[in-house]
């Protein structure tokens, strides 16, 4: 019995149009890979790889009618007859029907099964996409049944087939350097955490004021877990609206900025300079 591994995998930001989200992210100065359509053809997307080997992907409805169908199902409870072929989806929905943006992320595990059997997490479900040269790819995921959790993924190809590498960006960008996860029950999103990762937070001062906040520190990668304190922090709004998870992303470059959320279609992101940062972080995928 092997001790499962996790790493940082990638973003998912839900897009309504691919096409014109690929034409803003590209704006923004990243470079945009197609990536393909998934099995069973309801979602496509495009992936904007980093140096280190994660990545954001841009995730859609093949076509704008399937969204409006699931959106009507949704509102009657029937949803499930469209997410059942996409357990991602189903997953995302919450989100999704409330617009663009942060949607989810996923861990690498390796090996998957051990984790499936080890708590409550449901899977593995086998995924795969045909991507625009013809070549299929495919994986394994896992879905905990505690929301505020990523879902975890492992290749079946191997991975240099499922993300492109050597991609450089205009803008600097070279990998995730820190994921921000909301939550309105902190005690239980860090004991969540704590049982998945099988490790302890560290202390951390929370970005936005009057927050309770801890950190994860994952082979480069901060995930730090924010709940808000009082009924006006800035943090309730969002959570109403789309429900706990992912918050914020940020990205490690040469330069600091804010990224636009209207062209970032809702993702909030943040470029922040490796050298002036104080959360330097470097390192690659563990595996994979």
């Amino acid at each position: 019995m092997r001790t499962p591994s996790f790493s940082l995998d990638h973003v998912v930001i839900f897009v309504e149009d691919l096409s014109r989200a690929s034409e803003d992210y590209a704006a923004l100065g990243f470079t945009v890979v197609p990536g393909g359509v998934h099995v069973g053809g309801l979602t496509h997307n495009a992936l904007i790889p980093f140096a280190d080997g994660r990545y954001l992907e841009l995730l859609a409805l093949t076509a704008s009618w399937k969204l409006a169908v699931l959106r009507i199902l949704a509102r009657g409870g029937l949803d499930s007859i469209l997410t059942r072929r996409s357990p991602l989806l189903g997953r995302a929905l919450r989100r999704i029907r409330s617009g663009e943006g942060l949607a989810d992320f996923a861990l690498a595990c390796s090996p998957l099964a051990e984790v499936v059997g080890a708590g409550e997490i449901d899977g593995p479900v086998s995924g795969g996409r045909v991507r625009p040269d013809g070549k299929e790819v495919s994986w394994r995921l896992a879905f905990p049944r505690a929301s505020v959790l990523p879902f975890l993924i492992e290749d079946v190809t191997p991975r240099h087939l499922r993300v492109p590498h050597n991609v450089a960006h205009a803008n600097g960008a070279a990998g995730v350097q820190a994921l921000t996860v909301a939550t309105g029950s902190f005690d239980r999103a860090v004991g969540y955490y704590q049982a998945l990762l099988g490790r302890e937070p560290f202390e951390t001062v929370a970005p936005i004021p009057r927050s309770l906040g801890v950190e994860f520190r994952l082979n480069g990668v901060v995930i730090r877990v924010m709940a808000p304190i009082g009924p006006t922090h800035p943090l309730r709004a969002p959570l109403a609206r789309r429900g706990e998870g992912l918050y914020g992303v940020v990205l490690r470059a040469d330069r600091a900025a804010n990224l636009d959320p209207v062209r970032a279609h809702g993702a909030q992101i943040t470029l922040a300079s490796s050298r002036n940062s104080p959360e330097r972080i470097s390192g690659g995928l563990e595996h994979h």
